[in-house]
C-alpha cells in the first residue's frame, strides 16, 4: 500500500549513498532544524538540474536555519556523478541508486514509466520536496505529479520557517465523514 505522509508522523526510512558525502540516514544525526530531501526525476530532466543547482547554490541559507539538505534519485552512481559534474553541484547531497518502486511506497511518490524524454530511464518516481523534523516526524510534504512543479527555494525556506516557528503543522486533521 502506498503511504500517505501525514505531518506529525514517523518519517519512512531512508538510509542511502551519495557521491561525495558518505552514507546518510535521515534518522540519524539531524541537526535542530531537520532534513530537507527533495526526491527528483534524475539528470535527463531539465527542471530537475534548475531545481539542484538552486539548491545548492542556496544550500548556506538552509545552513543558517540548521537544516540540512539532500537531494535523492533512483539513477545510478555513474549517471548522479554525471549531473554533478555537469550543473556544478558543489555542496548539494547527492542520493543515487534509490530502487523506484519502495521509495514511491514509502514517500507516497508518483511515478512516471517510460517518458520519453531523452535519455530518460524507463522508470523514475516524479519530485517531491519532504522536511523532517529533528525528531524524525514529517513536518512538511509537497508531492508532485509531473516535472515542474517544483517550488523556489525562497518560498521553501519561508514554509519550513514558518511551521518551525509560528505555525503548527497543517494536513494532520481528519476530514468530517
Amino acid at each position: 500500500m502506498v503511504a500517505r505522509l501525514v505531518p506529525g508522523i514517523e518519517a519512512p526510512s531512508l538510509r542511502c549513498e551519495t557521491v561525495s558525502h558518505g552514507l546518510f540516514d535521515l534518522a540519524a544525526d539531524a541537526p535542530e532544524g531537520g532534513t530537507f530531501v527533495a526526491f527528483h526525476r534524475g539528470r535527463h530532466c531539465k527542471w530537475t538540474r534548475n531545481a539542484l543547482k538552486e539548491l545548492d547554490d542556496r544550500i548556506g541559507d538552509f545552513a543558517i536555519r540548521g537544516i540540512r539538505l539532500i537531494a535523492a534519485s533512483a539513477d545510478g552512481r555513474a549517471e548522479t556523478e554525471r549531473l554533478k559534474e555537469e550543473m556544478q553541484l558543489i555542496r548539494l547531497p547527492l542520493a543515487h541508486s534509490l530502487d523506484v518502486a519502495a521509495i514511491a511506497e514509502a514517500f507516497g511518490l508518483y511515478v512516471t514509466r517510460d517518458s520519453g524524454e531523452p535519455e530518460a530511464p524507463a522508470l523514475n518516481f516524479e519530485p517531491a520536496q519532504i522536511w523532517v523534523r529533528q525528531d524524525n516526524r514529517i513536518g512538511a510534504v509537497a508531492i508532485q505529479s509531473g516535472p515542474n512543479l517544483w517550488a523556489d527555494v525562497t518560498n521553501t525556506l519561508r514554509g519550513i520557517e514558518n511551521t518551525m516557528k509560528k505555525f503548527p503543522e497543517r494536513g494532520a486533521g481528519e476530514t468530517a465523514a
